[in-house]
């Protein structure tokens, strides 16, 4: 699945990832591969992406903060718009 972070017209993020953890207007929520369409305001928290495995075979974690958003995901790509 890929995701795209997007802020006033940059790209702030984008990368093939394996799950992403948002914070939803009503609590967080999570994403997987083959998601169901689905679109949702973001309140303030953090983005928690888990990404593939690196070399190690280690998953790699990344958080985001943010402040309030929009996602939208569609055919295993997530867009985040920020």
């Amino acid at each position: 699945m890929r995701i795209k972070i997007i802020r006033f017209h940059k790209i702030l993020y984008q990368k093939h990832i394996i799950s992403i953890i948002a914070p939803g207007s009503r609590g967080y929520f999570q994403i997987l591969e083959n998601h169901a369409p689905f679109i949702s305001i973001l309140k303030y928290g953090f983005l928690k992406l888990e990404l593939e495995k690196d070399k190690n075979k280690k998953n790699v974690k990344k958080e985001i903060k943010i402040e309030s958003g929009i996602l939208q995901v569609r055919k295993n790509i997530v867009i985040v718009i920020l």
